[in-house]
């Protein structure tokens, strides 16, 4: 087997970044490896997981993209969380690319295919946007300056508490298997 370009993921297997097989994509993977990564590059108040914020967004869309929801940021599992303001420099195009690339094999691999309606696309970001708003609110040191991309967005209801990293991972196998039917 050739290990160029492979990462060696939680369940012991090889998954190629640029070229990944399907068959070493797994949920327990991208569940274990979302609840370790810190959202906002670790600059929250407490540890908030990518898992958690994933579990979360789910609920924020129609019961036909909850499961888009649950996987919309699967792809940091393999790739990390880049912050968005890095992940728009023209220099990440390519990092994009790859990402983008990964995440439709994601999408295809848990059987949502490989391309998302408009309308899936506009709910999971209404949602993730929904979601930046309440995690300013709740996680984020207190700053009074206006982020454009939050313009016209409120928070949602309720305020996030942070949870530990193995229970981030339980909720979002949980979660999966609510929407999905299976493990």
């Amino acid at each position: 087997m050739n290990l160029e370009n492979c990462i060696l993921t939680y369940s012991g297997r090889y998954v190629n970044l640029l070229k990944p097989d399907p068959t070493t994509i797994h949920i327990t993977d991208i569940a274990h490896a979302l609840s370790q990564i810190n959202r906002f590059g670790g600059h929250t108040r407490r540890f908030y997981s990518v898992a958690q914020h994933c579990v979360l967004a789910s609920h924020l869309v129609p019961l036909k993209y909850r499961l888009h929801a649950l996987l919309h940021d699967a792809a940091e599992a393999y790739f990390g969380d880049m912050v968005q303001p890095l992940k728009r420099l023209d220099g990440s195009a390519q990092y994009r690319t790859w990402e983008s690339m990964m995440q439709a094999e994601i999408f295809d691999r848990f059987g949502l295919g490989m391309e998302q309606s408009d309308e899936c696309k506009a709910c999971i970001q209404e949602a993730d946007l929904i979601m930046l708003a309440t995690e300013r609110r709740d996680l984020m040191p207190p700053d009074a300056t206006p982020w454009a991309i939050l313009e016209g967005v409120k928070p949602r209801n309720g305020n996030i508490s942070p949870v530990s990293s193995h229970l981030a991972e339980s909720m979002y196998l949980s979660r999966f298997k609510e929407l999905a039917g299976v493990l």
